[in-house]
């Protein structure tokens, strides 16, 4: 539905009247040398346990470029140090210092003055209204910013970085999903050493949605591997995608059979796999594989 000119115009207006609040806001009680970019980050800092900038660039929309450039100023100035993950070396999360955590509580006390400046001449009835209708603008706005329409693309991932991101991911969605330890980001690296023929990178809206790859075993199979899909993208059709993508390459290729492995306890990968006709030809014993006790499963589908 298209919005009325009036409409616009109202919306327009609240945003002067409230970008002008913050204003006098800021005069008479926010006095911060730090960008409200730099302060922003430095709250994500102190409020996750395992930042990192990559979960900065993520978590704020902020070009890579700028996210390095701002810490690498709160370094110099001592605000924040950096710790090697001692299960992945290339992973730093990041940490406030002693003058990082002082400046950050400053900053927490000086935003609640903030707003006890803002409310001090409104009574409780109309700051209980106040609170309401800002709920009631966060509710609205919010839903057609959730129902942002995603434009899936796949592409090949061909660069270091691709397989950097892929490794990452799929490390960190097997040991917070399933509890895999160190071990599995081993393997991991020992996979990408061997015969790669292609790896697709599906994207939503240029955002890292999932990824699958297809390393071959000889001139007639080829391997499936390092299929996963971002927990926030399961149910659109983002697999669906990515192994009809790779299983048209083989037809192509004429390949004759497509094999993975997998355990059995990927109750949703398994569904997908057997929609596409895979079928299971191999299961081994349980056995103790990543820190966990595992069922591995050979899946097969005849491609002539």
């Amino acid at each position: 539905m298209q919005p009325t000119v009036s409409s616009v115009s109202e919306v327009r207006k609240f945003n002067r009247f409230y970008t002008n609040v913050l204003g006098l806001l800021k005069q008479k009680v926010y006095d911060s040398p730090l960008s409200l970019t730099e302060i922003r980050i430095l709250f994500e800092i102190k409020s996750k346990s395992n930042c990192t900038a990559k979960v900065l660039q993520e978590e704020l929309g902020l070009d890579r470029g700028y996210v390095s450039r701002i810490l690498k100023r709160f370094e110099e100035q001592n605000m924040i140090y950096k710790q090697k993950w001692e299960k992945d070396g290339r992973t730093c999360f990041i940490h406030l210092t002693e003058t990082g955590e002082k400046i950050y509580q400053n900053l927490d006390n000086e935003s609640n003055q903030k707003i006890e400046f803002l409310l001090r001449n409104i009574d409780i009835n109309n700051q209980q209204k106040l609170i309401k209708a800002m709920k009631t603008i966060e509710m609205i706005l919010s839903e057609p910013l959730d129902q942002k329409e995603s434009i899936i693309s796949i592409r090949e991932g061909n660069t270091a970085e691709d397989k950097e991101l892929i490794i990452e991911t799929q490390r960190a969605f097997y040991a917070d999903n399933h509890g895999f330890d160190e071990t599995f980001l081993d393997y991991l690296h020992e996979t990408f050493d061997a015969k790669i023929e292609k790896i697709w990178i599906a994207e939503d809206n240029g955002e890292f949605a999932g990824c699958v790859g297809l390393v071959e075993e000889n001139e007639k199979t080829a391997i499936l591997r390092w299929f996963i899909v971002e927990s926030s993208m399961r149910g659109k059709g983002v697999g669906t995608q990515l192994v009809q993508t790779l299983l048209d390459y083989c037809k192509k290729q004429q390949y004759e059979r497509v094999l993975l492995w997998t355990v059995s306890n990927m109750t949703t990968a398994r569904r997908l796999y057997r929609k596409f006709g895979f079928k299971i030809t191999e299961t081994k014993e349980e056995q103790l594989l990543w820190g966990q006790r595992l069922v591995e499963e050979r899946w097969d589908l005849e491609l002539l």
